[in-house]
């Protein structure tokens, strides 16, 4: 599904250049859930944004089922991200003053799906997040675990092809980070849903079927679950 071979990414700050990620090489298949591990400042973030088609300003190839999109134009990018990638934060970066049911609409809008389809399909993603009957609640009057579901339910709203998870379980105690692991964990293998998941947390790396560990922008270890 994704295909990364010898991307580099550079900084240009006044006279200085930056070289953040180096040489990286990973393949990414269908219904992976997949773990992104690293300190600050490692590169994750920057790695991220490449395969989640935010950053088109690196060097190497990147072949997306199959195809060659580090060749895109910037605006071929800007689609191929709306139509294929869900993305979930760590502060949930819900509009706290709208209803759980216009956040989860909102891709659906930008996507100028119809009315009646975009109702039934805030139903639908909400009941699969557990948060049926919330549709007219306000995110500011939610938890951060039921924030998040919402954060979630908006991400698969448009059926993506891959979700991007980043620190999805940082803002949250233990109890709701499995919580919210569980959910993604039944989205990867009832929906067979791609996560990539950067995390701080060994616990949340450790329920993923592969761990990607980077250091200095560098791959340093890439491991499958029992291995």
């Amino acid at each position: 599904m994704i295909t990364l071979e010898n991307i580099n990414k550079y900084y240009q700050q006044g006279d200085h250049r930056f070289h953040v990620l180096h040489d990286i090489n990973l393949e990414i298949n269908q219904g992976e859930l997949v773990a992104i591990i690293g300190e600050s400042g490692s590169g994750k973030s920057t790695l991220i944004n490449i395969i989640g088609f935010l950053d088109d300003d690196f060097e190497g190839t990147y072949f997306y089922q199959d195809q060659p999109i580090h060749e895109y134009t910037r605006k071929q990018f800007s689609k191929l991200r709306n139509r294929n990638v869900g993305f979930v934060f760590q502060n949930f970066k819900l509009l706290r003053e709208s209803s759980v049911a216009d956040n989860v609409a909102l891709p659906l809008l930008y996507a100028r799906k119809k009315r009646q389809e975009i109702g039934t399909r805030v139903m639908e993603v909400l009941n699969q997040v557990g948060l049926s009957g919330y549709e007219k609640q306000f995110p500011k009057n939610m938890s951060g675990g039921q924030q998040q579901r919402v954060s979630i339910a908006r991400a698969i709203s448009t059926h993506p092809k891959f979700l991007i998870a980043d620190e999805p379980t940082g803002a949250l105690d233990t109890e709701t980070s499995q919580e919210i692991m569980n959910l993604f964990k039944r989205l990867n293998r009832q929906e067979n849903t791609t996560i990539i998941m950067v995390t701080h947390d060994p616990h949340v790396a450790d329920q993923c079927d592969r761990i990607v560990k980077i250091i200095d922008g560098r791959v340093v270890s890439d491991s499958k679950d029992g291995e």
